[in-house]
């Protein structure tokens, strides 16, 4: 299992841990009810879209 630290997009306050199971569609919807707003795209720390879930480490 990994673990990922969530964000609202610019924001570096008040992130949320997540584990990071299923597929890419699984995490944004956990994203969404974890940060109280529409996720739609995943993004690392660089500002790179992921766009497969076997890209997080």
């Amino acid at each position: 299992m990994k673990r990922v630290t969530l964000f609202v997009n610019g924001s570096p306050r008040n992130g949320k841990v997540v584990a990071v199971y299923g597929t890419l569609s699984d995490l944004l919807t956990v994203a969404s009810t974890k940060l109280g707003v529409k996720a739609t795209s995943v993004y690392n720390g660089r500002g790179g879209l992921i766009e497969d879930i076997a890209l997080i480490r």
